[in-house]
Protein backbone atom coordinates (compact mmCIF):
# COMPACT_ATOMS: atom_id res chain seq x y z
CA UNK A 1 0.00 0.00 0.00
CA UNK A 2 1.43 3.35 -1.03
CA UNK A 3 2.24 5.78 1.83
CA UNK A 4 -0.25 8.57 2.36
CA UNK A 5 0.73 11.92 0.95
CA UNK A 6 1.59 14.86 3.20
CA UNK A 7 -1.49 16.69 1.90
CA UNK A 8 -3.69 13.73 2.85
CA UNK A 9 -2.20 13.56 6.35
CA UNK A 10 -2.58 17.31 6.75
CA UNK A 11 -6.19 17.14 5.64
CA UNK A 12 -6.94 14.27 8.00
CA UNK A 13 -5.40 16.18 10.90
CA UNK A 14 -7.51 19.23 10.04
CA UNK A 15 -10.70 17.15 10.08
CA UNK A 16 -9.69 15.60 13.42
CA UNK A 17 -9.07 19.05 14.90
CA UNK A 18 -12.39 20.26 13.51
CA UNK A 19 -14.19 17.37 15.20
CA UNK A 20 -12.45 18.16 18.51
CA UNK A 21 -13.30 21.87 18.42
CA UNK A 22 -16.91 21.13 17.45
CA UNK A 23 -17.18 18.80 20.44
CA UNK A 24 -15.69 21.50 22.67
CA UNK A 25 -18.14 24.10 21.35
CA UNK A 26 -21.09 21.78 22.02
CA UNK A 27 -19.90 21.07 25.56
CA UNK A 28 -19.56 24.81 26.20
CA UNK A 29 -23.11 25.25 24.93
CA UNK A 30 -24.28 22.54 27.33
CA UNK A 31 -22.42 24.30 30.16
CA UNK A 32 -24.22 27.60 29.47
CA UNK A 33 -27.51 25.68 29.70
CA UNK A 34 -26.55 24.02 33.01
CA UNK A 35 -26.52 20.60 31.35
CA UNK A 36 -22.88 19.70 32.02
CA UNK A 37 -21.71 17.80 35.10
CA UNK A 38 -19.20 19.26 37.54
CA UNK A 39 -16.48 16.90 36.31
CA UNK A 40 -17.36 17.64 32.70
CA UNK A 41 -17.25 21.37 33.41
CA UNK A 42 -13.72 21.16 34.84
CA UNK A 43 -12.45 19.25 31.81
CA UNK A 44 -14.23 21.55 29.35
CA UNK A 45 -12.99 24.77 30.98
CA UNK A 46 -9.34 23.73 30.94
CA UNK A 47 -9.66 22.44 27.39
CA UNK A 48 -11.06 25.79 26.30
CA UNK A 49 -8.31 27.62 28.19
CA UNK A 50 -5.66 25.78 26.16
CA UNK A 51 -7.47 25.84 22.80
CA UNK A 52 -6.13 28.18 20.06
CA UNK A 53 -8.60 30.90 19.12
CA UNK A 54 -8.64 33.73 16.58
CA UNK A 55 -10.59 36.98 16.86
CA UNK A 56 -10.66 40.42 15.17
CA UNK A 57 -8.09 42.76 16.62
CA UNK A 58 -4.71 44.33 16.18
CA UNK A 59 -1.49 44.79 18.09
CA UNK A 60 -0.59 48.35 18.97
CA UNK A 61 3.03 49.35 19.57
CA UNK A 62 4.02 50.82 22.90
CA UNK A 63 4.13 54.58 23.23
CA UNK A 64 7.54 55.94 22.16
CA UNK A 65 8.55 52.39 21.31
CA UNK A 66 9.32 51.65 24.97
CA UNK A 67 7.93 48.62 26.78
CA UNK A 68 5.32 46.16 25.62
CA UNK A 69 2.61 47.05 23.18
CA UNK A 70 -1.09 46.39 23.68
CA UNK A 71 -3.77 44.45 21.88
CA UNK A 72 -7.03 46.02 20.79
CA UNK A 73 -10.19 44.06 20.12
CA UNK A 74 -12.43 44.89 17.19
CA UNK A 75 -15.90 44.54 18.70
CA UNK A 76 -19.24 44.50 16.91
CA UNK A 77 -21.44 47.16 18.56
CA UNK A 78 -24.58 45.97 20.29
CA UNK A 79 -28.03 47.48 20.29
CA UNK A 80 -28.67 50.38 22.71
CA UNK A 81 -28.26 49.12 26.25
CA UNK A 82 -26.55 45.90 25.14
CA UNK A 83 -22.89 44.91 25.28
CA UNK A 84 -20.79 44.68 22.12
CA UNK A 85 -19.89 41.26 20.73
CA UNK A 86 -16.57 39.70 19.78
CA UNK A 87 -16.58 37.02 17.11
CA UNK A 88 -14.13 34.22 17.97
CA UNK A 89 -13.10 31.41 15.65
CA UNK A 90 -11.97 28.00 16.89
CA UNK A 91 -10.02 27.56 13.65
CA UNK A 92 -7.77 29.78 11.54
CA UNK A 93 -10.12 32.12 9.63
CA UNK A 94 -7.51 32.46 6.89
CA UNK A 95 -8.34 28.87 5.85
CA UNK A 96 -12.02 29.65 5.26
CA UNK A 97 -13.48 29.94 1.77
CA UNK A 98 -13.40 32.81 1.15
CA UNK A 99 -10.72 33.57 3.74
CA UNK A 100 -11.16 36.26 6.37
CA UNK A 101 -8.84 39.13 5.49
CA UNK A 102 -9.48 41.48 8.43
CA UNK A 103 -6.67 41.70 11.02
CA UNK A 104 -6.95 38.97 13.64
CA UNK A 105 -5.20 38.09 16.86
CA UNK A 106 -4.15 34.48 17.53
CA UNK A 107 -4.36 33.57 21.21
CA UNK A 108 -5.61 30.83 23.51
CA UNK A 109 -8.97 30.71 25.23
CA UNK A 110 -7.24 31.50 28.51
CA UNK A 111 -5.63 34.64 27.07
CA UNK A 112 -9.00 35.69 25.65
CA UNK A 113 -10.50 35.53 29.16
CA UNK A 114 -7.96 38.08 30.38
CA UNK A 115 -9.60 40.77 28.22
CA UNK A 116 -12.77 40.70 30.36
CA UNK A 117 -10.84 42.47 33.12
CA UNK A 118 -10.59 45.57 30.92
CA UNK A 119 -13.68 45.46 28.70
CA UNK A 120 -17.25 44.22 28.95
CA UNK A 121 -18.38 42.21 25.92
CA UNK A 122 -20.10 39.02 24.83
CA UNK A 123 -18.47 36.36 22.65
CA UNK A 124 -19.85 34.28 19.79
CA UNK A 125 -17.71 31.18 19.24
CA UNK A 126 -17.67 29.89 15.68
CA UNK A 127 -16.56 26.48 14.48
CA UNK A 128 -17.19 26.12 10.74
CA UNK A 129 -20.58 27.81 11.01
CA UNK A 130 -21.69 26.20 14.27
CA UNK A 131 -21.94 28.86 16.95
CA UNK A 132 -22.22 29.28 20.72
CA UNK A 133 -22.96 32.50 22.62
CA UNK A 134 -20.93 33.20 25.75
CA UNK A 135 -22.29 36.18 27.65
CA UNK A 136 -20.04 38.48 29.63
CA UNK A 137 -21.13 36.74 32.83
CA UNK A 138 -20.26 33.38 31.22
CA UNK A 139 -16.77 34.71 30.44
CA UNK A 140 -16.30 35.88 34.02
CA UNK A 141 -17.42 32.46 35.29
CA UNK A 142 -15.00 30.68 32.94
CA UNK A 143 -12.16 32.90 34.16
CA UNK A 144 -13.07 32.18 37.79
CA UNK A 145 -13.15 28.42 37.14
CA UNK A 146 -9.80 28.64 35.34
CA UNK A 147 -8.16 30.47 38.25
CA UNK A 148 -9.70 28.19 40.88
CA UNK A 149 -8.24 25.21 39.03
CA UNK A 150 -4.81 26.86 38.97
CA UNK A 151 -4.98 27.54 42.70
CA UNK A 152 -6.01 23.91 43.30
CA UNK A 153 -3.02 22.79 41.21
CA UNK A 154 -0.67 24.74 43.47
CA UNK A 155 -0.03 27.79 41.32
CA UNK A 156 0.22 31.19 42.97
CA UNK A 157 -2.52 33.46 41.64
CA UNK A 158 -2.13 37.06 42.72
CA UNK A 159 -5.30 39.02 43.42
CA UNK A 160 -5.76 42.29 41.57
CA UNK A 161 -6.50 45.45 43.58
CA UNK A 162 -10.18 45.60 44.57
CA UNK A 163 -12.21 47.86 42.28
CA UNK A 164 -14.09 51.00 43.24
CA UNK A 165 -17.84 50.31 43.12
CA UNK A 166 -18.91 53.39 45.09
CA UNK A 167 -20.91 54.72 42.13
CA UNK A 168 -23.40 51.93 42.77
CA UNK A 169 -24.28 53.53 46.10
CA UNK A 170 -26.45 56.39 44.80
CA UNK A 171 -28.82 54.29 42.66
CA UNK A 172 -28.97 51.64 45.40
CA UNK A 173 -29.93 54.29 47.98
CA UNK A 174 -32.51 55.77 45.62
CA UNK A 175 -34.11 52.36 45.12
CA UNK A 176 -34.18 51.65 48.84
CA UNK A 177 -35.65 55.07 49.65
CA UNK A 178 -38.51 54.44 47.21
CA UNK A 179 -39.25 50.97 48.59
CA UNK A 180 -40.65 50.87 52.15
CA UNK A 181 -40.25 47.07 52.13
CA UNK A 182 -36.45 47.48 52.25
CA UNK A 183 -35.47 47.80 55.90
CA UNK A 184 -31.69 47.72 55.54
CA UNK A 185 -29.19 47.32 52.70
CA UNK A 186 -25.43 46.89 52.57
CA UNK A 187 -23.02 47.34 49.67
CA UNK A 188 -19.70 45.47 49.72
CA UNK A 189 -17.02 44.00 47.49
CA UNK A 190 -16.32 40.26 47.73
CA UNK A 191 -12.76 39.90 46.49
CA UNK A 192 -10.44 36.98 45.84
CA UNK A 193 -7.65 36.02 43.46
CA UNK A 194 -10.22 34.27 41.23
CA UNK A 195 -13.17 36.67 41.16
CA UNK A 196 -14.65 39.95 42.32
CA UNK A 197 -18.30 40.61 43.05
CA UNK A 198 -20.22 43.70 44.00
CA UNK A 199 -22.55 42.37 46.69
CA UNK A 200 -25.79 43.88 47.93
CA UNK A 201 -27.14 42.40 51.15
CA UNK A 202 -30.85 43.08 51.60
CA UNK A 203 -33.10 42.90 54.61
CA UNK A 204 -36.45 43.20 52.88
CA UNK A 205 -39.71 41.55 51.98
CA UNK A 206 -40.24 40.46 48.37
CA UNK A 207 -36.50 39.98 48.04
CA UNK A 208 -36.76 38.27 44.64
CA UNK A 209 -38.41 41.32 43.12
CA UNK A 210 -35.72 43.57 44.54
CA UNK A 211 -33.01 41.20 43.31
CA UNK A 212 -34.22 41.40 39.71
CA UNK A 213 -34.67 45.17 39.84
CA UNK A 214 -31.29 45.86 41.41
CA UNK A 215 -29.50 43.56 38.99
CA UNK A 216 -30.97 45.45 36.03
CA UNK A 217 -30.24 48.81 37.71
CA UNK A 218 -26.67 48.22 38.87
CA UNK A 219 -25.22 45.75 36.38
CA UNK A 220 -24.54 48.40 33.68
CA UNK A 221 -22.53 50.41 36.24
CA UNK A 222 -20.14 47.61 37.17
CA UNK A 223 -16.44 48.01 36.33
CA UNK A 224 -14.96 45.44 33.93
CA UNK A 225 -14.12 42.16 35.63
CA UNK A 226 -16.78 42.55 38.33
CA UNK A 227 -20.01 40.57 38.58
CA UNK A 228 -23.13 41.35 40.57
CA UNK A 229 -24.79 39.41 43.38
CA UNK A 230 -27.77 40.28 45.57
CA UNK A 231 -27.97 38.35 48.84
CA UNK A 232 -31.10 38.11 50.96
CA UNK A 233 -30.60 38.37 54.70
CA UNK A 234 -32.30 34.99 55.15
CA UNK A 235 -30.21 33.12 52.55
CA UNK A 236 -28.78 30.01 54.20
CA UNK A 237 -26.19 29.05 51.57
CA UNK A 238 -24.25 32.30 52.09
CA UNK A 239 -24.37 32.58 55.87
CA UNK A 240 -20.65 33.33 56.26
CA UNK A 241 -20.75 36.10 53.65
CA UNK A 242 -23.91 37.56 55.17
CA UNK A 243 -22.29 37.74 58.57
CA UNK A 244 -19.07 39.27 57.18
CA UNK A 245 -20.99 41.99 55.34
CA UNK A 246 -23.42 42.68 58.19
CA UNK A 247 -20.52 43.47 60.54
CA UNK A 248 -20.22 46.77 58.68
CA UNK A 249 -22.62 49.69 58.82
CA UNK A 250 -25.53 49.42 56.36
CA UNK A 251 -25.67 51.85 53.48
CA UNK A 252 -29.43 52.19 54.00
CA UNK A 253 -31.17 51.76 57.34
CA UNK A 254 -34.86 52.60 57.55
CA UNK A 255 -34.95 51.48 61.18
CA UNK A 256 -32.52 54.14 62.38
CA UNK A 257 -33.38 57.70 63.35
CA UNK A 258 -30.23 59.70 62.58
CA UNK A 259 -29.59 63.17 63.94
CA UNK A 260 -28.91 66.18 61.75
CA UNK A 261 -25.15 65.59 61.73
CA UNK A 262 -25.67 62.01 60.56
CA UNK A 263 -27.99 63.21 57.80
CA UNK A 264 -25.46 65.77 56.57
CA UNK A 265 -22.67 63.21 56.63
CA UNK A 266 -24.83 60.66 54.84
CA UNK A 267 -25.73 63.17 52.14
CA UNK A 268 -22.32 64.63 51.35
CA UNK A 269 -19.70 62.10 52.43
CA UNK A 270 -18.47 59.55 49.90
CA UNK A 271 -19.74 56.08 50.84
CA UNK A 272 -17.21 53.66 52.29
CA UNK A 273 -17.63 50.28 50.60
CA UNK A 274 -16.09 47.47 52.68
CA UNK A 275 -14.01 44.78 50.97
CA UNK A 276 -14.54 41.16 52.07
CA UNK A 277 -11.39 39.27 51.13
CA UNK A 278 -11.55 35.51 50.52
CA UNK A 279 -8.48 33.31 50.88
CA UNK A 280 -8.72 30.52 48.29
CA UNK A 281 -5.83 28.59 49.79
CA UNK A 282 -7.88 27.46 52.78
Amino acid sequence: MAPRSRAFRSGAAAWKNADMTTDLLRRLQAWTEGALSSAGTQVTVMEFVNTPVWFPGARQPAANGVGHGSQRLHLFPGDPGELPTLGVWLHDPATLHPPVTTPTLHQTGGALLSFVMNQRFNVVLDDHGERCLLTYDDLLSLRTLMLLRRVADGFVVEAMPPPDVSKLAAPLLAHCASEPSVRRAWLAVIHSAASTQAAVLLEATQADRHRDTLTRLLDPLLPPGVSMTVIESKDTFSADLREAIARHDPLHDATAKPGWMDRVKHRFAAPVVPVIRLDLRR
